[in-house]
């Protein structure tokens, strides 16, 4: 099973144990904060949904389901709520189709899978229309996992080589280099066309880094021997990371030279905005207790109903967190 395949199989089971059995452990909010709570239009002919990400801006996009999960269709939300929410088929021959990730222009990348193979494959969607992602002969599978504003696509090919689709030359890729034997895994891309991903040679902690738009890698540095770090996000020049030491987790935020910006320990980090206000959460013998970050402190606690996703762009540019309540498809921001 490939890595995205993977982490789409992750997300669907706990998802559906969220909804099904629990409900995160949170605290007060500080009072300074009010928290917006918006359900989003139910779809017609299903009686579950969830929202996983959004375009920074002002879509939602997630999944319709009527058995928590276990069949879905993709789904598009207008961020206000106005409108009942755009119900996508499933890309034609697959047997499953996820979106991971989509910009403000509404292009969508996503996996999707066929009958009687374990693989996942990359695909695009626009104006109604799905698209395949090339890849190199022989692959086994394939993820796509970010988009940006231009349309520049990152994924992983075989678990073990990232690979970038350009906007400006349709129908190309290109591989990012990396030693004989390594693996790398991507986690993002940036309006700049920088990555973030990881690689892990097999014999020593992952190295996670930053790349441009030319190739050329930056290190991400963990805070001592024995840590590494869990890339999860990149936007207008920071990158979210979590440091994962022998003791406990950190989120960090970084520049694109790889100088910390500001740590907060204790914490786990899973997305980040335009403004560097960072979305994660507290996890304690209680459970996961969901926050709002920045600047090296707790800005907000989410509210206890309300269940974040997993994506990397679960948190817009307005502060609005994508997510779900009861199964039904919510965003909330503090304001």
């Amino acid at each position: 099973m490939s890595h995205s395949a993977m982490r789409y199989a992750a997300g669907v089971m706990a998802a559906a144990l969220l909804a099904g059995l629990s409900t995160p452990v949170a605290q007060a909010a500080p009072s300074t904060c009010a928290w917006t709570v918006r359900t989003l239009p139910a779809a017609a002919g299903y009686g579950q949904s969830y929202a996983w990400g959004t375009d920074h801006g002002t879509r939602v996009y997630g999944d319709v389901s009527n058995d928590f999960l276990l069949h879905t269709n993709p789904a598009i939300w207008s961020l206000d709520g106005s409108t009942p929410p755009q119900v996508l088929p499933l890309m034609p021959g697959s047997r499953s189709t996820r979106i991971t990730a989509m910009n403000a222009a509404g292009v969508a990348v996503g996996i999707y899978s066929v009958s009687g193979s374990s693989s996942a494959y990359p695909m695009r969607y626009a104006n109604g229309v799905y698209q395949a992602l090339p890849l190199p002969p022989g692959t086994g599978g394939a993820g796509a996992d970010d988009i940006n504003a231009a349309g520049d696509i990152v994924g992983d090919v075989d678990d073990n080589t990232i690979i970038v689709w350009p906007a400006d030359r349709p129908g190309t890729y290109t591989l990012l280099p990396k030693a004989a034997g390594d693996s790398a895994r991507a986690m993002g891309i940036d309006d700049a066309r920088n990555v973030i991903g990881q690689v892990d040679n097999g014999s020593q902690d992952p190295k996670s880094y930053v790349w441009n738009a030319a190739g050329q890698a930056t290190l991400l540095p963990a805070s001592k021997a024995g840590a590494w770090v869990n890339p999860a996000g990149i936007r207008n020049g920071r990158v979210l990371g979590t440091d994962t030491g022998l003791d406990h987790d950190t989120v960090v935020v970084y520049d694109l030279a790889g100088h910390v910006l500001w740590r907060l320990t204790g914490h786990v980090g899973k997305s980040i905005n335009a403004t560097g206000l960072v979305s994660g959460y507290h996890q304690d013998t209680n459970g996961p207790t969901q926050k709002l970050l920045n600047n090296g402190a707790v800005v907000a606690v989410l509210p206890a109903s309300f269940s974040a996703s997993n994506d990397s762009s679960r948190l817009n540019d307005d502060g609005w967190v994508a997510g779900y309540v009861n199964s039904q498809a919510t965003v909330v921001r503090c304001s």
